[in-house]
């Protein structure tokens, strides 16, 4: 069946005109469910009434034709003819204006309802009053001194709340009865339990109005409640407030597993039924007093707490009272304890910091770090105090000032593994905490080798390179022959070849490795050697590639066989007859509205100084994230960058810059006001490391990324921009610390007139 087109049409209940899909409106049809039918005291037309006796549509006329604070008016006729619009929320749309002509029937003023009494008379006692609602319309007429000055308190309580006319009518009707009350009963000023008796909600805000305008007496007695305490319908319970407690409204939900019928021990009817035919309350006193209470047909009271039942008062061998060893709940209690598992004890692998080893070996944690917190042995007190000293110390480094004891959870497990398996007296080891680290995602052991470092608690590694530890790893992949040919090459990058030469850094190795990566492994399944690699197979491998691949292939190749040649590990270099062609990729600028607004993007004030050194300053983002503290100098206004071989150049900030590098450091200061990282730039991973690193390339390239451009087009731009300026490229290479080659490169993209030759 199809989706129902809205056509245009009226709602036959409310009269409502608009764009709809039903005879009825979605308002009217859920009015249709939640009321009964009846006929309307004010339009006389047979439809679904509320307990005024109102249909929703003179419900609607009257809401809408009712000024504040004037009372409802009288019955009417017609209503206005009101539209659906298809795009508004909430109160579809507001009526038509209403005719002058029209007159609305004179307010009424009931003299038997609440008279007055003369002020200050006392009473013997007050009767409880059965107020309605209604009171607000038959009081609608009766006039008091003070009701201007009220009147104007409730429009300041609606403004400082936020609400609208609809509060302000509310309160007003529910005010005219407060007044009346209080003159009926001869107060100067009202008691506030008068307001107890009033129904409805906003009770809260008439009291409200009332105490500003000092015509309220304090509360003597407590609020009486709302909704009396009876017993379940079902159970029998006492202590509820509803008509069933929880538990048979849960049985009452259940109607294909608890079927209604009559109880076969209370002859109770229309009851969910167990599968035994007994009614909940039955099965309850049975439960409780055995299976010779089946004869009986009469129950013990039950007290809920909670919405629940409790247990019974019960009389044993004519006492009053009960023993509690013979309660079936204790003896049930009594066999869980029983199955329960033991209280872990102490670790039987605590390190004593005295005992001395005679040799380390690697633990493995792989079965430890799969434990749950309660399957690990029971802290001591050290290691208690150690927990919680680690704890107190996050939560300041994180600036919280509520407690939240799942605060760093994740490296909280991993210090709770540690110190419940091996104690806190001794240090722990750095590669126990790594490997803790690795075999669980949810385990991260940064901020605890920090807290451990901190308190002398920790025996670091030996420094070993991560990218040497990768390049190894990769190589032991390989075969044997192949593999020892490679680390002859990684000596040779290293300057520890037959020729010295600057040794090139193990992360740069990594990359050509990476760029090797698949050659290599195909070439592995063909040779056992690279002495047997012969020029076709160098072509092939560059022209399964494009272009800009097979460049840089082609670069990684040349150096390995150039190494390999040099170290006589090969008779011939096999790249010596292979050359491409040259690619010259002059740089563009960027368009100047991706420009526009890049340091607003950017963030927090770690991404706008990363931003600033490099679309500003022409920095490559890894010597950004190499600068350190000691270098920066605000007096001078200077960075010194530090380049390889013992050189380095003078880096002078601008005063966009200027106040960017201060406000970093002040926001460093404040969140890691501990940290012992010598470099600038620091991340909540970077700051507490012992191992002192730089920030990661991915932190960098999500700068980038949220900033709307890439660092190498930003750095070409602000190069190509300067060039544009002067055509001198010794200038470009002391202000940017570029090559000759590079700067020429600039110099003829600015400048193309001048280098005798166009652009292709």
């Amino acid at each position: 069946m199809g989706k129902a087109v809205p056509r245009p049409r009226q709602c036959r209940i409310c009269l409502f005109w608009g764009s709809l899909t039903h005879p009825d409106c979605e308002a009217c049809r859920h009015w249709r469910r939640s009321h009964p039918d009846g006929v309307c005291g004010r339009c006389q037309k047979g439809s679904w009434v509320n307990r005024d006796g109102l249909c929703r549509s003179c419900l609607m006329g009257l809401r809408n034709d009712e000024p504040s604070p004037s009372p409802r008016p009288a019955a009417r006729p017609s209503v206005q003819l009101q539209l659906i619009l298809a795009a508004a929320r909430g109160r579809k749309a507001m009526p038509l204006p209403i005719r002058q002509g029209d007159e609305r029937e004179p307010l009424r003023d009931n003299p038997r309802l609440l008279p007055p009494v003369s002020r200050g008379q006392l009473t013997f006692f007050t009767m409880p009053r059965r107020i309605s609602l209604d009171y607000a319309d038959q009081l609608a007429a009766r006039r008091w001194d003070d009701w201007d000055d009220v009147t104007g308190l409730v429009a300041d309580v609606a403004r400082e709340r936020g609400v609208g006319d609809a509060w302000r009518r509310m309160i007003f009707r529910r005010l005219r009865i407060a007044l009346a009350i209080r003159d009926a009963d001869g107060h100067g000023r009202m008691p506030e339990e008068v307001l107890d008796d009033i129904p409805g909600s906003g009770v809260e805000g008439l009291a409200e109005v009332l105490g500003r305008a000092e015509m309220l007496q304090p509360r003597r007695r407590p609020r009486k409640g709302r909704w009396p305490i009876r017993s379940c319908e079902h159970c029998n319970c006492w202590g509820i407030t509803a008509a069933r407690c929880p538990s048979c409204r849960d049985w009452e939900n259940q109607p294909t597993r608890y079927m209604r019928g009559r109880c076969r021990r209370c002859q109770r009817g229309s009851l969910p039924l167990s599968n035994g035919g007994l009614c909940r309350g039955c099965m309850i006193h049975i439960r409780e007093h055995g299976r010779s209470e089946l004869t009986s047909s009469d129950t013990q009271l039950q007290f809920a707490l909670d919405g629940r039942p409790a247990f019974q008062l019960r009389s044993l061998s004519g006492r009053l009272g009960y023993r509690p060893d013979g309660h079936p709940m204790r003896a049930r209690e009594r066999e869980r304890a029983r199955r329960r598992r033991p209280k872990p004890s102490v670790s039987d692998h605590l390190v004593d910091p005295a005992q001395l080893e005679l040799f380390t070996s690697p633990r493995d944690w792989a079965r430890v770090g799969r434990l749950l917190a309660a399957d690990l042995p029971a802290l001591t007190p050290a290691a208690a105090a150690l927990l919680d000293k680690y704890t107190e110390v996050s939560r300041q480094q994180a600036r919280l000032r509520a407690p939240d004891p799942h605060l760093h959870r994740s490296s909280l497990r991993a210090l709770r593994i540690m110190v419940s398996w091996l104690g806190a007296e001794a240090p722990f080891n750095e590669r126990d905490i790594r490997q803790l680290a690795m075999l669980d995602g949810n385990i991260t052991g940064q901020r605890v080798l920090w807290f451990l470092a901190e308190r002398g608690l920790l025996i670091p590694d030996p420094e070993v390179d991560h990218d040497e530890r990768r390049i190894e790893a990769r190589l032991q992949e390989l075969p044997d022959r192949i593999a020892d040919e490679l680390r002859c090459w990684v000596r040779v990058m290293r300057g520890e070849g037959r020729y010295k030469h600057p040794a090139v850094g193990f992360n740069r190795i990594r990359r050509r490795l990476r760029a090797l990566d698949l050659v290599l492994d195909q070439w592995a399944n063909q040779v056992i050697s690279l002495r047997e690699i012969t020029e076709a197979d160098c072509r092939a491998a560059l022209e399964d590639r494009s272009a800009g691949r097979a460049r840089y292939l082609h670069n990684a190749l040349r150096g390995l066989f150039q190494a390999l040649k040099q170290e006589r590990a090969i008779f011939r270099d096999p790249m010596r007859g292979i050359s491409l062609p040259a690619q010259v990729r002059l740089p563009a600028s960027l368009p100047s509205d991706q420009l526009h607004g890049i340091l607003d993007r950017a963030g927090d004030p770690l991404a706008k100084l990363v931003v600033a050194l490099v679309a500003v300053h022409a920095l490559y983002p890894g010597v950004a994230a190499r600068i350190r503290m000691a270098d920066v100098d605000l007096a001078e206004g200077r960075i010194i960058l530090r380049q390889g071989w013992g050189q380095h150049r003078s880096l002078f900030l601008d005063p966009l810059t200027m106040d960017l590098v201060s406000e970093w450091l002040r926001e460093r200061q404040q969140s890691w006001p501990t940290s012992q990282n010598p470099h600038l730039l620091v991340t909540s991973q970077t700051a507490l490391d012992p191992n002192q690193p730089t920030v990661g390339k991915t932190f960098l390239q999500k700068i980038f990324s949220r900033a709307g451009a890439t660092a190498r087009k930003l750095r070409q731009d602000r190069i190509l921009h300067e060039a544009r300026l002067t055509s001198d490229p010794v200038h470009l290479m002391r202000l940017f610390g570029i090559s000759d080659t590079t700067a020429v490169k600039y110099v003829s993209a600015a400048h193309p007139e001048k280098t005798g030759r166009g652009i292709r």
